[in-house]
């Protein structure tokens, strides 16, 4: 049994029972907001508030201008939201969509997040019930990520961690040669960066629990320890009260000491202009490397492609001995 059966309410159709969507030409809103990546369902209330929590915003004026959509979006419907009307197609064809959306569901409408950068490939979208999220969709054509994904993410059993929380995976296969995984959604409401997070903790519970789960192969060094990979503002976040979510553990993997730490404070100055706190992120050469080869590895063509030179120069700075 799935979690995603375990906490389904009595009487609730099985996976595939009236999913409801159709096959072809969804109509959705693309909102002048942000990198345009995300599409709010045109026809339900509800489910744009989810589509417009999908924007991922951190700076201060930014947030406002998120929040001030979702508060008109609630107050006004989707008419108040800016962006041309789009019609989407599913990827593959109506018939390979069909088979994922019957294995999947049930579900009744969709918010979908595009992959910003253009090199990297796949689909996620939050899977809507009555315009009410019901699970995240992760979509690959190939399952590496997932995996890495889906063993982090069972280092925390009921997605709960020390001073922070995880999305919980409530199923996992694959269907018409998509690779997918559905995880728990967060809640639909804008969030926010986490100010002044004491990382050190959460970051020794962190690795302490992923010692558990990722294979170390041969050639990883003996004093590297586990990562998230991906650890940002932008990835630790509050979404309401309680503790805040830590999300997107596809780069989940072995690395120098520093390493979280490290690219953590290197984002968070390139998007803020500062460190988190004063000299964070320092003495951690061999870590700051790691991640300036890991940079310099991405494409010149995508569309943060400024955010890549201005993250090399950071990291720059935080490993002094490093060309």
């Amino acid at each position: 049994m799935t979690e995603r059966e375990k906490a389904e309410p009595a009487g609730t159709p099985p996976a595939g029972a009236g999913h409801g969507m159709a096959t072809s030409g969804h109509e959705f809103i693309r909102p002048g907001m942000g990198t345009r990546n995300v599409l709010i369902p045109a026809r339900s209330r509800r489910g744009a508030l989810a589509g417009v929590s999908l924007i991922t915003r951190s700076k201060t004026v930014a947030l406002a201008a998120q929040w001030a959509l979702y508060g008109a979006v609630a107050a006004f419907g989707t008419r108040v939201v800016p962006g041309p009307r789009v019609r989407w197609e599913p990827p593959g064809g109506p018939e390979r969509w069909e088979a994922l959306a019957t294995r999947v569901g049930p579900f009744d409408g969709l918010a979908l997040y595009e992959r910003p950068q253009a090199s990297r490939t796949g689909l996620a979208a939050v899977l809507l019930r009555s315009g009410r999220p019901v699970g995240f969709l992760k979509l690959r054509d190939e399952p590496g990520e997932l995996d890495r994904e889906e063993r982090a993410l069972s280092a925390f059993p009921g997605g709960r961690a020390e001073g922070f929380r995880v999305p919980r995976v409530l199923d996992r296969g694959e269907t018409a040669g998509w690779h997918w995984m559905v995880i728990e959604a967060m809640p639909p409401r804008p969030a926010r960066p986490v100010r002044g997070v004491a990382l050190e903790p959460l970051l020794t519970d962190l690795q302490r629990r992923l010692k558990e789960v990722l294979p170390r192969p041969q050639e990883v060094p003996a004093h590297w320890v586990p990562m998230h990979g991906d650890l940002t503002a932008w990835n630790l976040r509050h979404c309401g009260p309680g503790e805040p979510w830590l999300i997107d553990w596809e780069d989940a993997a072995w690395a120098p000491p520093g390493a979280d730490l490290v690219y953590y404070e290197a984002t968070h100055t390139t998007v803020f202009g500062k460190p988190s706190s004063p000299g964070a992120g320092r003495g951690h050469a061999e870590a700051a490397e790691f991640w300036l080869k890991r940079v310099a590895l991405r494409s010149d063509a995508d569309h943060d492609a400024p955010m890549k030179a201005r993250l090399s120069e950071v990291l720059r700075s935080l490993g002094p001995h490093v060309p």
